[in-house]
């Protein structure tokens, strides 16, 4: 009967082919246990390699397969034709890996490619000298190998398993993974070949000095002449969680059209920057912001613009970094932590009494409801990224994220679906995540000064951050560029900072209809409404602890440039009118005096305390409606 004999292992192919296969067998589960190590960043995803070897031990199994049955007595091998075209199939997935990985810059992904030709050659030779055997037998009147049940079933039973299911399940798992592999590597160098690095890589150092790795820089409207003046801020883009630098590309282009230049940085492994070499730091990849900033060189003063979590990077720059050079700072859509601001205004079955509860607060002795972070949200969010950073190289991502509908600019859509197609988009965003996305927001606790905790427990607000520093902003007010507002906020921070700084919340969130909303379930409908009140009161708490220069405006308005109300994608889906926004209101509006009266009847709960609107209508039930003129102090951005 057919079995593994030993002239087969012992001769020189067999020899090499065993090695090769105990070889792929132990690195898949060598990758396997660095690619779930959350001790650092890869510069390469270890799971493309994981996947590399697993296809590798299948053809090395494969081969020695079909080597010893043509080997055996017996020469027990069914399915010969299929085995000959499989060979080719394989060899043909290696080449093209090697290729495609060769064409993205991947050379250590192309080499394990090219280790694969061994036994998928292998399996098409002996699967043809098997089938030559075959014809010979027939030609001298020998009967064609059928299963011998002369021993005992068992034997019979596995054997005839062997030649009958074995060959199909691998056959199965070889093409599925190969193709896969081969469609993201070609993928990925067709990506390569086409976009190419728009900006610049700025190499910055981390790990206390012992290692390196390069961010990306990508300015718009930084010249010569803008380097020459000392005194013309430069605007510093930092993106939303998960979002690479291009998803502001068009932000950044509307505000270098409005004349000021703007430059975007990629975190680690997002967009075109390197991954570092550390465990996810937030105190870190801050330095190492600032580092890229002075090393590209940048030597005018910055505007600081986050939008969501790049908000909450911007905030924890003025605790650490170099803020003495920052003139201003722009907040879209910032909440100091997505998950902790759910999981309180969320809170499963007891939304309507939490909330209940907040409004009731009534001295500032009262006890503040204590906020901890949902540990099973975080865990699930971790194992999502988790589970698609494993599988990012087999391409099934590639149908992901590909619906941007009103992108902004419509030329870079192409190049800004492929980031999140890469090998490592899920791998920075899992690292992000894991490593600073609750960690930054519990960072920045460590900056919060009691003076400041103390206005936002009198207000009763669950949520702590710090405010900005007392001497930031000095610069550019002392420059002439800039002058204070004479109306202080409703409660003036005890920071005394008079840093500009612009907060902008997306209307949509801040509407409690919840027909408006598409929501016709009650429960979704109550969680909706809790949602948008604390969504609401997060950003007057932002406006009226981070600097006495504040201004906080909410997009409640249709916007000319897609006619639509501003939610979440604002940024992306209306960076022209959004960058004629800020500059305006950093700029043009910083020294008007404030509004006596209501903006427009939807915004009648709110005052421009801080500035004054453009004219325009503002589109209904723009604020939840507890909001009230003392609390609000919010300007509503003109939909002209």
């Amino acid at each position: 009967m057919w079995q593994l004999r030993k002239h087969t292992v012992f001769s020189v192919p067999g020899i090499v082919l065993v090695l090769l296969t105990a070889a792929y067998f132990v690195s898949f589960f060598a990758y396997i246990g660095v690619g779930v190590s959350l001790g650092r960043l890869v510069k390469h995803n270890e799971f493309l390699y994981m996947w590399l070897a697993f296809v590798g031990f299948v053809l090395g199994a494969q081969a020695l397969f079909v080597i010893s049955a043509y080997r055996s007595t017996n020469r027990y091998l069914y399915w010969t034709v299929p085995w000959i075209a499989y060979s080719g199939i394989m060899a043909l997935f290696a080449l093209c890996i090697l290729g495609g990985y060769a064409g993205a810059a991947d050379p250590p992904a192309a080499v394990w490619a090219v280790f694969w030709l061994l036994p998928a050659v292998a399996i098409g030779f002996y699967a043809a000298k098997t089938r030559r055997g075959y014809a010979v037998d027939r030609i001298m009147g020998i009967p064609e190998y059928q299963p011998r049940l002369v021993d005992s079933r068992g034997k019979a039973l596995a054997y005839v398993a062997l030649d009958n299911v074995f060959p199909w399940v691998t056959w199965l798992l070889g093409v599925f993974f190969g193709l896969l592999l081969v469609i993201q590597a070609l993928s990925m160098a067709n990506d390569h070949r086409r976009y190419g690095v728009p900006g610049t890589l700025v190499p910055v150092q981390t790990n206390n000095g012992e290692d390196w790795y390069k961010m990306h820089v990508w300015c718009h409207g930084y010249g010569p002449a803008e380097r020459g003046d000392r005194n013309k801020p430069v605007f510093v883009l930092l993106a939303d969680f998960g979002m690479p630098s291009t998803a502001m590309e068009g932000l950044a282009q509307g505000i270098a059209s409005n004349g000021h230049p703007a430059c975007i940085i990629d975190r680690p492994g997002y967009g075109w920057s390197e991954p570092g070499y550390w465990r996810q730091d937030p105190v870190d990849v801050t330095k190492s912001i600032n580092q890229a900033l002075s090393k590209y060189p940048i030597t005018n003063p910055i505007v600081l613009v986050g939008w969501g979590e790049g908000g909450v990077w911007a905030q924890l720059y003025m605790q650490v970094a170099d803020y003495t050079r920052v003139v201003g700072l722009v907040l879209l859509d910032t909440f100091p932590n997505m998950e902790i601001l759910q999981t309180f205004a969320l809170n499963r079955t007891t939304t309507l009494q939490n909330l209940r509860h907040m409004r009731s607060l009534g001295s500032a002795t009262a006890n503040v409801p204590v906020v901890h972070f949902d540990e099973g949200l975080e865990s699930q969010m971790s194992r999502y990224l988790s589970n698609w950073r494993a599988v990012s190289p087999l391409a099934l991502h590639r149908a992901r994220n590909g619906d941007w509908p009103g992108f902004k600019p419509d030329s870079s859509l192409g190049r800004h679906r492929s980031l999140f197609r890469n090998n490592q988009y899920y791998q920075a965003s899992y690292f992000e995540y894991g490593g600073t996305g609750a960690g930054l927001y519990q960072t920045l606790l460590g900056y919060v000064a009691p003076s400041t905790d103390a206005v936002l427990v009198y207000h009763h607000w669950p949520l702590r951050w710090p405010a900005l520093r007392a001497e930031s902003g000095s610069a550019f007010l002392s420059s002439g560029s800039h002058t204070r507002r004479d109306v202080a906020p409703p409660t003036a921070p005890a920071s005394n900072s008079q840093l500009p700084v612009v907060i902008i919340a997306s209307g949509k969130q801040l509407k409690s209809d919840c027909k408006t909303q598409g929501i016709f379930d009650s429960e979704s409908c109550t969680k909706w409404q809790a949602f948008a009140w604390f969504y609401y009161r997060q950003q007057v708490e932002y406006q009226q602890t981070l600097s006495q220069n504040a201004a906080l405006l909410a997009c409640t308005a249709a916007v000319p440039e897609d006619n639509s109300d501003c939610d979440v994608d604002f940024v992306w889906r209306r960076p022209n009118w959004l960058a004629a926004a800020i500059v305006k209101q950093l700029f043009s509006q910083s020294t008007d005096k404030p509004s006596s009266s209501p903006t427009t009847e939807s915004a009648s709960a709110t005052q421009a305390a801080t500035s004054t609107p453009a004219t325009g209508s503002a589109a209904e039930s723009s604020l939840p409606t507890d909001a009230t003129a003392s609390e609000s102090a919010t300007a509503t951005i003109a939909a002209s």
